[in-house]
């Protein structure tokens, strides 16, 4: 008797967490498409001035070019 009363409190509690993560999901995903909205709106208002240094960037010899691995 025992046992079934456990096995059911763990039943219980196991439907109820996911049951709320489901919620959350939804909200995660609601603060990312705000975050990338705003993201894609700083970057198209900031797109003439990184044209014009990646512009810039290209008149440097190959020499002067800094490198990375």
């Amino acid at each position: 008797m025992n046992s079934l009363k456990a096995l059911l409190i763990v039943t219980l509690m196991t439907a109820s967490v996911a049951a709320m993560a489901e919620g959350g999901g939804d909200t995660v995903m609601d603060k990312m498409e705000a975050a990338r909205a705003t993201a894609m709106i700083s970057l198209q208002q900031s797109g003439s001035a990184t044209a014009t240094a990646t512009a810039s960037n290209q008149n440097t010899s190959s020499s002067d070019a800094s490198r990375s691995n």
